[in-house]
């Protein structure tokens, strides 16, 4: 027979919770039983469904903008063959294996269609932000969850990855539970090794899922150093250390490909606008309101804790233990600054800041503002702050789900102009001068279909042969010669040219084209790119 005997303990946000400690006197209840009887609980409820509505709003829409060089990446990665993949791997982007071969399969199940690839990031948005709401609910309170919640599920960081085929979603999925779990593992007088052994491992899965994502073990030590618990910092220490060591071959790798990002140096990335705006708000308004509540958040709740002289949140709501909730805000600022504030450190020697290596850390920023609208009194006025933040976010929103949002990419459109004019047997090139990203043969790779029967004039080694993640193509001696010999029944070649910011196109060698009888009959505009008919008598 079974009893509960309900207890009531103020949160850190002084909200009453009520748990309920179940005493079995004769033996535990099956698993079966257990499951029949089980009820799902608010937290749970809400969690789920903003979760849901998460991924349903990052997946609105998501195939609307072209594909661009990231995503190309990972799409022509996964659909190389597994022994292609991990050879390629062995020279590039071997931080992104896990992400890669997680898409290879579902690119074998799903195909490789814009919304298909995008569809994995809008899922783990939602475990995110469902994430999100457990964290807020745990530390706050059920206002503080629903607020943080909905924030969250409309930030513009967090929906700009939810409609990109990268894995900077599923790491910040993953380390917004592996925070739950920490917390978890802190509410409990002794720890289990055994959650301590989940916890490396967890840890281990944020590093082979996006390295940077490692650097949350700076929040997770404010976490454990505001216990005061020596048992439990040695825990969490070694803990981490499995972790890092598990995760020891990514950061091996990771560092040895660390030229891949040099390009970073001869770039502006750390300007006031990217770190403020960029980062993780997307345009100027949004970025006021939520930096300024972002600020109040912080100023309130060093104020109400130098009161109470207390760094943690208030009693656990479990009965049976003697730990204490942590502070909701100490986290969440250390969370959001913490990282940037290492990596811009890091920056000052080697080259390794990009606004989007971050992206795991914006649910702090949600968790900031929900904290704090949660407070607000009469809350009315919360509520108003709220729509004001869903208001400011949503200009964000709709321009990324417009045609050119990514890195200007217009691939899709020069895609529909190929399959719109070209005929099968022409021959096509494409200006191999510009930068990767925006190489305009990624057009063909990753919209294949518009390009069926037409020859590929410079190709040398497809890019599932080579050592990267592109094609290798002759220079244009060689493609002169093929036009000259090979191809001498071409009639007409289209050349596609990345169109530079100035507004002319970056010029691939058309006087050879010229001296090999080619004229230009036909010149389609497109966003950032020009496509070229040309034919010869």
């Amino acid at each position: 027979m079974s009893k509960t005997v309900p207890t009531a303990r103020p949160n850190e946000s002084g909200f009453t919770t009520v748990s309920l400690a179940t005493e079995l006197s004769d033996g535990a209840r099956s698993p079966l039983s257990r499951l029949a009887g089980w009820r799902p609980s608010v937290r749970s409820s809400l969690a789920l469904f903003l979760g849901a509505a998460a991924t349903a709003v990052s997946a609105s829409g998501s195939w609307i903008p072209s594909l661009w060089g990231d995503e190309a990446a990972s799409v022509l990665s996964a659909e190389r063959s597994l022994p292609s993949l991990f050879r390629m791997l062995g020279s590039v982007d071997a931080v992104h294996g896990t992400y890669y071969l997680f898409l290879h399969f579902w690119v074998q199940a799903f195909g490789a269609s814009p919304f298909s690839v995008r569809f994995p990031s809008a899922i783990a948005v939602g475990i995110a932000v469902a994430g999100v709401v457990v964290l807020g609910s745990r530390l706050g309170g059920i206002r503080v969850a629903v607020f943080a919640g909905i924030i969250a599920l409309m930030l513009p960081r967090i929906t700009y990855m939810g409609e990109e085929a990268r894995g900077y979603a599923m790491s910040t999925a993953a380390v917004v539970w592996l925070t739950i779990l920490l917390l978890h593992i802190v509410g409990r007088d002794r720890p289990e090794k055994r959650l301590w052994v989940v916890y490396a491992v967890g840890l281990a899965a944020c590093g082979y899922l996006f390295l940077f994502s490692l650097l949350i073990v700076v929040a997770h030590a404010v976490v454990v150093l505001s216990q005061r618990r020596p048992t439990l910092l040695r825990g969490w220490a070694r803990a981490t250390l499995g972790g890092i060591l598990i995760a020891g071959p990514v950061i091996g790798f990771g560092i040895g490909e660390s030229g891949q990002i040099a390009f970073l140096a001869s770039r502006d990335s750390t300007n006031i606008r990217t770190l403020v705006v960029t980062q993780w708000f997307g345009n100027n308004l949004l970025a006021i309101v939520a930096w300024t509540l972002i600020a109040a958040s912080i100023i309130v709740w060093t104020v109400v804790s130098r009161r109470n002289r207390s760094w943690v949140g208030g009693p656990n709501p479990d009965p049976t233990s003697g730990a204490r909730t942590p502070a909701l805000v100490p986290l969440a600022a250390t969370w959001l600054l913490g990282p940037p504030a290492i990596l811009l450190a890091v920056n000052s020697v080697h080259a390794v800041y990009s606004s989007r290596y971050l992206s795991f850390a914006v649910p702090a920023a949600a968790l900031l503002i929900g904290w704090l609208l949660a407070r607000i009194r009469p809350r009315i006025f919360g509520i108003g702050l709220l729509v004001a933040v869903i208001g400011a976010s949503s200009i964000s929103y709709l321009s990324e789900r417009t045609p050119f949002a990514k890195n200007n990419s217009d691939w899709a459109q020069i895609a529909q102009t190929i399959q719109a004019h070209a005929q099968p047997g022409q021959g096509i090139l494409f200006d191999e001068g510009s930068r990767p990203s925006r190489a305009t043969r990624l057009a063909m790779r990753t919209y294949p279909a518009s390009f069926e029967g037409l020859t590929d004039v410079a190709l040398e080694t497809p890019w599932y042969d080579t050592s990267n993640w592109h094609d290798a193509v002759a220079p244009t001696t060689t493609v002169a010669s093929r036009l000259d010999s090979v191809y001498r029944s071409t009639k007409t070649v289209w050349l596609v040219e990345y169109r530079l910011p100035g507004g002319e196109a970056d010029t691939y060698d058309r006087s050879m084209l010229a001296t090999q009888g080619f004229l230009v009959v036909a010149e389609y505009s497109q966003h950032t790119s020009v496509a070229l008919e040309l034919t010869r008598p």
